[in-house]
């Protein structure tokens, strides 16, 4: 879509103070290695205790999302909630606290305010111009915004199918866009009489929304301008909060120091690998978050398995955690994925409250319908609970190895030289999809290993078992 030519970052100082935007002890500046963030205009020092626990709100998903795949819903990558953090009692402000920048109610976009100019002006440009878009940036580094050959590099990632749903996703919404918005006299002569607004524009839209929206404890989900220049850390020295004016003010955290110069970051969230870099671009190498989210599918001869998927909250996943080398699992859809008919388990078509069908599931011919992503506690007195446990850590088994086989395959560099000669796969692309595939490949490694041991440790129980029984007849 065509538009005037973005500003250049060295003039947000200047609308910074026609907008009534107050760098309080804080400044633009080039950091090393993620352009430009905001530090410290001087030596800071917050030795203010919080009235109330120090608390960070994290932004999980159904879980990435989860976690939910990132495609799903992007609401759940946005850094958010996961910064908003609870220094202050019953929500108020601490106002002894280091202020580092304060940005007036009057230029946050959040969803309310549009909401409410809409009722004056059906148009919002004057909003959205208050809002400082000519900043936003035309080149957003989320794997959404890269191109079909850069894509590629992330083949055998748990970010290939969620990256190909989003995408889908997008697609669909434009169409949806485009076909509702044609039959209005404004937006048909603004966007498509002449093919001005292109399926490339709603994706840059969608790498805004997941890249700078915030969620505000009033607000709600909103963009703030100046707070976004805020870069993350896993030990951040600052948060925001909304004030007694509605106000955002950037604080510098309890306790915290930085010397003059030194960059003020805030947390983006606890997000895997994946997340980080399907949400913000990047990957934070020094997170102590390491896992990963796998789709999982119905087995592909259980005539039951559509019903199941259907039945269950939420995508079927496997998610993978480590921590301290150690690895755990969650996945409700496995234990629900691996009991059959022959087991006691059973869909039946009843009539609802409201009079129409409805899809239940009982389990020894109990309705179970609202536990069926609790299958793991639902068998546990049943004798042959330890079977259906070999079945299901089995199964994960070969589906962690399958995806580490996949993901093995390693970039060929032969192949991506003349690319990159051609401008065709930029470095910053190359380097972030292969950190990924080495995280994820070392996760898979280790879970593979931790389920085999599974196997092995059930199997050996069974030995037991039958041996004692053998022994004592």
């Amino acid at each position: 879509m065509s538009s005037s030519s973005p500003l250049s970052i060295d003039a947000l100082p200047t609308w910074a103070r026609f907008n009534d935007v107050e760098f309080v002890n804080a400044k633009l500046q080039e950091t090393d290695g993620k352009g430009i963030g905001l530090v410290a205009a001087s030596d800071l020092r917050s030795t203010t205790t919080p009235a109330t626990e120090e608390t960070t709100k994290t932004n999980e998903g159904p879980s990435d999302g989860e976690k939910r795949q990132p495609s799903e819903d992007d609401t759940e990558v946005e850094r958010a909630r996961t910064e908003t953090s609870n220094e202050s009692a019953a929500g108020q402000t601490n106002h002894n606290l280091t202020t580092l920048l304060r940005i007036p109610h009057d230029l946050i976009l959040s969803s309310a305010a549009i909401e409410e100019y809409t009722k004056v002006d059906q148009n919002f440009r004057q909003l959205i111009e208050s809002a400082g878009h000519q900043f936003l940036p035309r080149d957003v580094p989320v794997p959404t915004m890269w191109s079909e050959v850069e894509r590629a590099l992330l083949q055998g990632t748990s970010l290939e199918v969620a990256l190909e749903a989003k995408l889908s996703a997008l697609n669909q919404e434009f169409d949806e866009l485009t076909e509702n918005s044609s039959g209005m006299a404004f937006w048909n002569s603004l966007f498509w009489e002449k093919g001005t607004a292109t399926i490339q524009d709603w994706i840059l839209v969608d790498a805004w929304y997941r890249s700078r929206c915030l969620e505000l404890p009033r607000a709600g989900h909103a963009m703030v301008p100046g707070l976004d220049m805020a870069n993350h850390s896993h030990q951040p020295t600052a948060y925001y909060e909304e004030d007694d004016k509605d106000d955002i003010v950037l604080l510098l955290r309890p306790g915290a120091e930085v010397t003059g110069g030194e960059e003020v970051t805030i947390s983006y969230g606890e997000k895997s690998p994946a997340e980080m870099l399907f949400s913000y671009g990047f990957i934070d190498r020094e997170s102590t978050v390491d896992g990963l989210t796998l789709p999982l599918e119905a087995l592909p001869d259980d005539p039951l398995g559509k019903a199941k998927v259907h039945i269950l909250k939420g995508p079927p996943s496997l998610k993978l955690s480590r921590s301290g080398g150690e690895i755990s699992w969650q996945s409700p859809f496995a234990y629900l994925m691996c009991l059959n008919e022959e087991d006691g388990l059973e869909f039946r078509v009843l009539q609802g409250k409201d009079g129409g069908r409805e899809l239940k599931l009982f389990w020894q011919e109990e309705d179970v319908t609202a536990r069926a992503d609790d299958f793991e506690n639902l068998i546990k007195d049943h004798p042959l609970c330890q079977i259906f446990k070999l079945r299901v850590v089995s199964v994960l088994h070969e589906v962690v190895s399958d995806h580490l086989m996949q993901l093995s395959s390693e970039i060929s560099h032969d192949q991506l030289e003349p690319l990159r000669r051609a401008g065709l796969v930029r470095d910053d692309c190359l380097r972030a999809a292969e950190t990924l595939r080495e995280i994820e490949a070392s996760v898979l490694g280790s879970a593979a290993a931790a389920l085999d041991e599974q196997v092995r440790a059930i199997k050996h129980d069974f030995l037991s078992v039958y041996l004692n029984s053998q022994t004592s007849q």
